[in-house]
């Protein structure tokens, strides 16, 4: 039996003894003090009934904490990496009613900020446990649902503002961690001697193209956190590390013209836009700019040439990109893609 299934087959008899299990973590606990939407319903009694007295308690800083654990009971089956909704679960719908519910004006509703709390606390270091311990930096899946979860949030809660509190900063923290191991230790790209690459078919240029295109995959998934984590870490992980380290020296070696203006186009479509907004080139793409530069002076067929010339106007090289046309009286061309 292949070793990956067997350690699958191992997983999930352990996740579905851990599931029983926990069935019966409240089993000898009655549910008015299990139950949250039970729980909360005495907390909206006596805010109702009591209001200068509950707000005095400060109650709103105390649910997070007092409702932590039947929460993370009830996320012990969710899976952050599988786009699952946690706001379907029970939990959710109770205290979102509890904070917004039953007739309470907004702004005089000291628990409308319990939910945010609540799910800074209690969601975003179960999410940071599976960054830190299964996600994989290389899998796109993965990523995305990673992302959009964390988008989400920032979205509908503010969890990822200016003024990061410790759990969000941990958790950013665990993510810059995690793709800095992915960049340091697990990309690997070979080098060969172009006779050995001369044959597409050969099992060198296989495993080349094979690890080149999972060095750009991750690349690609670096870019899905712009806005998420700081520029400049981004930055230094995707430009100064992954393209500057591994891609460029591979970019350099490629010998087939339209194959390479392929790979370029590909690891230019992997940036953010956001970091050219202004039209300019980041001195991070110098080297990877001059590559296309050089590969646009040794080709004149127009499929090509329509390739890096998206590359150039992706990466904020348009002066560049306009002196090639000048050069080469390539208007005609660069009128029909129609970029800038």
């Amino acid at each position: 039996m292949h070793t990956a299934h067997i350690h699958l087959t191992t997983f999930c008899i352990f996740s579905a003894d851990i599931l029983k299990r926990s069935q019966d973590i409240f089993s000898d606990v009655h549910g008015d003090f299990c139950d949250i939407a039970k729980i909360l319903a005495r907390f909206d009694e006596w805010r109702r009934t009591f209001p200068d007295s509950y707000n005095n308690a400060y109650i709103s800083l105390c649910l997070p904490k007092l409702l932590a654990p039947f929460i993370r009971h009830q996320l012990i089956c969710w899976n952050p990496l599988e786009e699952e909704d946690f706001e379907a679960l029970p939990w959710y719908s109770a205290v979102e009613t509890f904070c917004h519910g039953q007739g309470h004006e907004e702004m005089e509703n000291m628990d409308k900020k319990t939910l945010p709390a609540i799910i800074e606390k209690t969601i975003v270091p179960k999410i940071q446990a599976f960054v830190e311990l299964a996600w994989d930096p290389f899998s796109h899946r993965q990523s995305q649902s990673l992302t959009s979860l964390c988008r989400r949030l920032q979205e509908d809660y503010s969890i990822f503002s200016t003024e990061k509190r410790k759990p969000v900063q941990s958790f950013l923290e665990s993510v810059s961690e995690r793709l800095r191991i992915a960049v340091d230790e697990d990309v690997f790209i070979p080098l060969y001697p172009k006779k050995c690459l001369e044959d597409v078919a050969s099992p060198q240029c296989k495993f080349r193209d094979q690890q080149f295109w999972a060095a750009v995959k991750l690349l690609e998934n670096i870019g899905l956190w712009d806005n998420l984590i700081p520029e400049h870490t981004l930055k230094e992980l995707a430009l100064d590390k992954l393209l500057n380290r591994y891609l460029i020296i591979s970019l350099l070696n490629e010998s087939n013209v339209e194959f390479s203006a392929e790979q370029c186009k590909k690891v230019a479509a992997c940036f953010p836009k956001t970091w050219f907004e202004e039209n300019e080139i980041l001195p991070q793409l110098k080297n990877f700019c001059s590559h296309v530069l050089q590969t646009v002076h040794s080709v004149c067929k127009d499929d090509v040439l329509t390739s890096l010339f998206i590359v150039l106007a992706e990466i904020g090289a348009c002066d560049d990109l306009t002196a090639v046309v000048e050069k080469y009286n390539c208007k005609h061309l660069l009128d029909s893609l129609k970029l800038f």
